[in-house]
């Protein structure tokens, strides 16, 4: 009896490990909130890469289960928030690894709300890569200008695109997320053309409702290398390539 129940839980045990270099993938469910987290096994792999995603969910699942308890204080008809946030690889090679995080949280609103988090990470450093840290000190200001500008252009044919008109006085809107400051430019991350090694600019990325009015959508606005080039550090421009 007692090797049958051993062998059962051993049986058990192999059932519910996780197998070697999967992604992490996980779900908690309350009676306030659900919770699912997907990380792809690349960030999981790196220790203080995989802390500081992990400490980012922990924080964000904090505020949703207080906002949450709050919320089916004083709402009677509350129905539990769902939460859904799925990392990414944007870009890779053997000096760094780029992530974005995309978070879809329905709260009882009218509609769900979206919000963008990224990670640049610098493997022989073993950091997190603030925009700013990619160019010459001395260069940084003129870098985040021209970012900012090109941005700009970028949030301002989209919103074309969509609504069929130009902004007009909606332009003043692109300011509320865009602008020559790495808090403003926070939310990036590298990307690359298929069948290449090398990072070909960053894409900037607002979740819908996250800095504009969700009705706008979300935006994703491509930056290529060529617009900050010369402002990298040597690092950085062995990262990059212009063509």
């Amino acid at each position: 009896m007692e090797m049958a129940l051993a062998a059962g839980l051993m049986c058990l045990a192999l059932t519910i490990a996780p197998a070697l270099g999967a992604d992490y993938d996980t779900t908690e469910k309350s009676p306030l909130v659900e919770l699912h987290l997907l990380v792809p096994e690349t960030a999981m792999s790196i220790a203080p890469l995989k802390q500081k995603i992990l400490a980012l969910y922990r924080a964000d699942a904090a505020q949703a289960k207080a906002d949450a308890k709050q919320d089916k204080e004083d709402n009677p008809g509350f129905h539990p928030y769902s939460i859904d946030t799925i990392w990414r690889v944007t870009f890779e090679n053997e000096a760094v690894v780029s992530l974005s995080g995309d978070t879809n949280a329905d709260t009882g609103g009218a509609h769900p709300n979206q919000a963008f988090q990224t990670v640049v990470w610098d493997k022989k450093a073993n950091r997190a890569v603030p925009i700013e840290a990619l160019f010459q000190p001395d260069q940084v200001k003129s870098a985040l200008s021209a970012i900012a500008d090109a941005a700009g252009k970028a949030w301002t044919e989209i919103y074309t695109q969509r609504s069929g008109q130009s902004p007009g006085q909606d332009t003043d809107r692109a300011g509320n997320g865009i602008a020559a400051d790495p808090e403003k430019l926070k939310p990036y991350a590298l990307t690359y053309a298929k069948g290449q090694t090398a990072a070909n600019g960053i894409v900037l990325l607002y979740g819908a409702g996250q800095i504009w009015p969700h009705v706008l959508g979300d935006f994703r606005l491509a930056v290529p290398v060529a617009v900050f080039a010369k402002y990298l550090t040597p690092q950085w421009k062995d990262v990059f390539t212009a063509g």
